[in-house]
């Protein structure tokens, strides 16, 4: 980072703290800037952040949630998510572009609401079903989505309990799919495929620090929280999430 970046990115900093300007401009003036939200170590700072966006250290046992009320469906979660993945997987690639097919957080758009879809890691009933792994984990032929514990795994990408794709093992779009199709007809889809190869993609939490929280300029739209169960979960595919979002926002149906 230059040293006119570094300057004005510190400037930007001060006016945040004394509430001079919005979270919303100041992920807008970064961008500006060419600077990403992680390289100014944004809102892990106390001093700058909420409760929820306070990330000193990964944290474990949390899941990401979104307020409809609040989300704009603006895709700067998405595109955090595929910047970074993308110089992970494809960096020659990177280097002059951001395809967002590599993200992991899928802001969908329906009339008058928008859905945000992601992983929700449901599990399945161990008494029922013969074992408590993920849908997609169980029906995996080679083992290729895994649990990455904690102490494992790359900081800020992988690790602290949530799962990743052993990218070596999957065998890709073209020759499986079975997460995919497990997850699309029973929990609403949060299995993609990047571009280049066909593998499958699972958001990882980034380790237990996910960038598109980070990333996301509507204070509250985006949190990372610790984990309620309550029962079993079951994800709604996203056209019927919208539906009942649209109902629950706006007190009706749409009548489409």
């Amino acid at each position: 980072m230059t040293d006119f970046k570094q300057e004005r990115v510190s400037e930007l900093k001060q006016e945040y703290a004394k509430g001079a300007i919005s979270r919303r401009d100041f992920i807008r003036m970064l961008t500006a800037l060419g600077v990403s939200v992680s390289a100014v170590g944004m809102f892990s700072d106390s001093a700058l952040a909420g409760e929820q966006d306070k990330a000193s250290e990964p944290r474990e046992n949390y899941t990401i949630v979104f307020d409809p009320t609040k989300c704009t469906g603006c895709l700067s979660c998405a595109v955090a998510c595929a910047d970074k993945f993308m110089q992970e997987i494809a960096p020659e690639q990177a280097k002059d572009s951001i395809n967002l097919e590599f993200s992991r957080i899928r802001p969908m758009r329906f009339q008058f609401v928008d859905f945000v879809n992601i992983c929700q890691y449901c599990e399945l009933i161990k008494w029922a079903e013969g074992t408590s792994q993920h849908p997609c984990q169980a029906v995996c032929p080679t083992g290729a989505i895994r649990t990455v514990e904690q102490g494992e795994g790359k900081e800020g990408y992988t690790g602290m309990g949530y799962m990743t794709v052993d990218r070596e093992k999957c065998l890709g779009i073209q020759n499986c799919g079975r997460c995919l199709e497990v997850c699309e007809e029973q929990f609403g889809s949060g299995i993609s495929f990047d571009p280049i190869e066909g593998k499958a993609q699972v958001c990882t939490r980034c380790g237990g620090d996910p960038e598109c929280v980070k990333a996301c300029p509507e204070e509250g739209a985006l949190k990372f929280m610790p984990t309620l169960v309550n029962g079993r979960y079951y994800a709604n595919q996203p056209e019927e999430a919208a539906e009942l979002l649209y109902k629950k926002m706006y007190n009706k149906n749409r009548g489409l």
